[in-house]
């Protein structure tokens, strides 16, 4: 808690805004998340002797609205990306998980006290995820996420619940 609280004085002294923070926050933990993904898979992958890594080099251009987008201190979700699939598909489990556990606590009349830590823990990975949230149902600009990612991951997402209560 401490170390948050620093990390967030330091960011804002240095002359950026909470918000800004927050998203700093929010990248460090979708970067983790993929990134160890993307590694392990990569990592079997080559020991199965299926595929070998190779380094792409993107475009880092940015036009007008780019930049205006990261005054307004908005997430870029225009280009389909597997990083993007991964993550809002995780933010779909974490939303269904959450109304899940909701519906649980509404149906079932179990008390709070078994249940607050889910509830909480949800809670939290759908506040962090309202971006991405933002990026699929909300926004229409150039940035929000493509609908190509969102269906995909929506599927993935209804798979994966399915299989868990199987």
């Amino acid at each position: 808690m401490a170390t948050s609280a620093y990390s967030a004085g330091e960011f804002i002294w240095c002359g950026g805004t909470l918000h800004g923070w927050w998203n700093d926050q929010r990248m460090w933990v979708y970067k983790r998340t993929t990134s160890y993904l993307f590694g392990f898979l990569d990592n079997i992958l080559r020991l199965l002797g299926i595929s070998k890594s190779a380094f792409v080099v993107t475009a880092k251009v940015a036009d007008d609205d780019v930049s205006k987008r990261y005054e307004q201190e908005l997430m870029e979700f225009g280009a389909p990306s597997p990083m993007f699939t991964i993550l809002t598909t995780l933010a779909f489990l974490n939303a269904l998980s959450f109304i899940g556990v909701l519906l649980k606590l509404a149906m079932h009349g179990q008390t709070l006290d078994q249940l607050a830590m889910q509830i909480v823990l949800c809670g939290l990975l759908v506040c962090l995820n309202q971006p991405l949230y933002e990026g699929i149902f909300i926004r229409k600009d150039k940035a929000k996420m493509p609908s190509s990612v969102a269906y995909k991951s929506a599927v993935f997402a209804l798979v994966l619940c399915s299989l868990a209560y199987v």
